[in-house]
């Protein structure tokens, strides 16, 4: 399998999409829709009593690892040009390049989608030019004041400071691997800033669950995904490490391209445990208690892992990923999957006739539980997300990406190592197959502004 490069004209790098990543995509998109409505309907606190709908209840508590795979992605796909200069050699990144691709990216849908919260559900609630400015600066999630629709959005912001953070962060690991040649120990020495991004994520989760009694605004600060971040920046490191030593790769590497779906299969098996909730009651919607909520961690890290494993490891392919992933309305929905996450909170508000556009201000969603059949919500949310994720998509996304390239095909001036177009919901990735003969390692630029 070819690698992507980032000469592609705006055209071409729209067709360059590998189909099993639009796919897993989209049916983790389609999965956060269902996980929503799941606990808008069935999935209740355990003051309402058992689980609603019993085994279907424990099934759908037990699926809260949808949005991991969005964030490794990124990780991935938006560090490895980084870790192909510190490992590889390769030309450092243009930060130009990637600012402009990533808010030509994130920030238009986002804003069309706050737009129209604010004007259909949120009007009577505005009390101050602040609260109207707030979202539009990626601010929201640091107050208390609620913005029906935008119940989801706290991952934009999220996935916002991940990109001004990460050239800072490139740049640590890349001092870290200054002075050494072989490129395995390169990656270990790189890897230190992981390690310690998984263990803040263990922190935070413990901090939080131990200091408050329900989801503060604290919950959706970055601290609280930083390990699905790093763990993408790992699959990044050992990608690049297989083009320029592929005899040296780790074992799940040449595992993953024997026995892909062994890793599906230890995935499963997360799910299962934690569908059992260990320290919880299974099938309920309670904030956990510290040792809850740290198992939780450790078992959605470990589930989006070994998820996402088969999907970056070249030729870690089989039938059943195939036909899961790579059919033509699972990569639809792939396509689409950024709208999708950020419009369907606003269609639960329609279905639910909660916001301003009925006269009222919004009730939170919380307040609204059990007012409505799973079947009963979930067929006008899908159907309603869809249309308007189309829409959105082929009107305002696709358009003003487009726009970005054309601008980035002007500023360039030679080959920059791949810089996807994309993020967690579209960027273009396509693993590099290693080479027969690994190449001589050239020694790595002394830093990132060389």
């Amino acid at each position: 399998m070819a690698a992507l490069t980032g000469g592609a004209d705006p055209v071409a790098r729209a067709r360059l999409r590998v189909p099993r990543l639009d796919g897993i995509r989209g049916l983790c998109a389609m999965a956060v829709v269902i996980t929503h409505v799941a606990f808008a309907t069935i999935v209740l606190s355990s003051q309402a009593g058992p689980p609603k709908e019993g085994i279907w209840s424990i099934l759908a508590a037990g699926q809260v690892g949808a949005i991991g795979p969005f964030f490794i992605l990124s990780g991935l796909l938006l560090y490895r040009p980084f870790a192909r200069m510190s490992i590889a050699g390769a030309p450092k990144p243009n930060l130009k390049i990637f600012f402009v691709r990533r808010a030509a990216r994130l920030l238009p849908a986002f804003w069309l989608v706050t737009t129209a919260c604010i004007l259909v559900l949120n009007l009577t609630s505005i009390e101050s030019l602040w609260d109207l400015v707030r979202p539009y600066l990626l601010l929201h999630i640091y107050d208390s004041h609620y913005y029906a629709g935008l119940d989801v959005a706290w991952t934009v912001p999220t996935e916002t400071q991940f990109y001004l953070v990460l050239p800072l962060l490139a740049l640590l690991m890349h001092r870290l691997a200054r002075g050494v040649t072989d490129p395995v120990a390169k990656v270990r020495r790189m890897s230190i800033p992981l390690v310690v991004l998984v263990a803040v994520q263990f922190v935070w989760t413990w901090h939080l669950n131990a200091h408050f009694s329900t989801w503060p605004p604290e919950y959706f600060y970055p601290f609280s995904v930083s390990g699905l971040f790093a763990i993408g920046m790992g699959f990044a490191l050992v990608a690049v490490l297989a083009e320029v030593a592929p005899e040296r790769v780790p074992g799940y590497y040449r595992l993953a391209r024997s026995r892909p779906n062994l890793f599906w299969l230890g995935a499963l098996v997360m799910y299962g445990i934690n569908c059992a909730q260990p320290f919880a009651t299974p099938g309920t919607a309670d904030w956990l208690s510290p040792e809850a909520a740290l198992v939780r961690c450790v078992l959605l890290l470990a589930f989006t892992f070994l998820l996402m494993v088969p999907l970056v490891v070249p030729d870690a392919s089989s039938k059943l990923m195939e036909a899961v992933l790579s059919n033509g309305p699972m990569r639809y929905l792939g396509r689409i999957s950024y709208g999708i996450y950020l419009w369907h909170f606003s269609i639960m508000y329609l279905v639910f006739e909660s916001g301003s556009i009925f006269g009222a201000p919004p009730v939170p969603v919380q307040m609204l539980l059990g007012k409505f059949g799973f079947w009963e919500l979930i067929l006008p949310v899908v159907v309603g997300t869809i249309a308007i994720s189309s829409v959105s998509y082929y009107l305002v996304e696709r358009p003003i990406i487009q726009l970005g390239e054309r601008l980035v095909a002007r500023w360039r001036v030679a080959p920059v190592a791949v810089t996807p177009a994309g993020d967690a919901s579209t960027a273009t990735y396509e693993p590099v197959a290693p080479a027969a003969q690994p190449a001589p390692v050239p020694t790595a630029p002394s830093s990132l502004t060389r």
